[in-house]
């Protein structure tokens, strides 16, 4: 009668265990932003830097769209800009224009906030010496 005792405690423990994994983990993937969208801010943050530094050196902006790779999330964390509970991510990826050579490898940090609705995802970008205020892009 002992060793089944001992057996059933020890199962007992084991199923604690891994609900308790299992509630922690889903707990963590609650709200979070869907991969699609941290791509398609990655995306439109480099397009907007792009465009930026084009407007800056008055050439035209390329009319392309980055090819992203090896994107990999470092960190990711809540914070509250304006009021607004934002996920901020750190991480790398990689990413290159279409026809050229050449992969950049960059370091990223996005911010991103649900819609209004909670359907959608917004990019936002810090306050500038040419904006002084949060900036916020719709994602698609």
């Amino acid at each position: 009668m002992l060793p089944l005792l001992s057996t059933l405690c020890r199962l007992a423990q084991q199923g604690a265990l891994i609900a308790l994994i299992l509630l922690l983990s889903s707990c963590a993937a609650v709200g979070q932003p869907p991969r699609q969208a941290l791509l398609q801010a990655l995306n439109l943050q480099v397009q907007l830097s792009q465009s930026e530094l084009a407007a800056a050196l008055q050439v035209l902006p390329r009319d392309s769209d980055p090819s992203l790779q090896r994107v990999r999330l470092v960190q990711q964390s809540i914070e509250k800009v304006e009021s607004h509970r934002v996920w901020l991510l750190r991480g790398r990826f990689d990413w290159r224009w279409p026809g050229e050579p050449l992969n950049v490898s960059n370091p990223f940090e996005v911010r991103l906030m649900r819609g209004e609705k909670g359907q959608t995802w917004r990019l936002l970008r810090p306050p500038t010496p040419e904006l002084p205020q949060w900036s916020s892009y719709p994602l698609s």
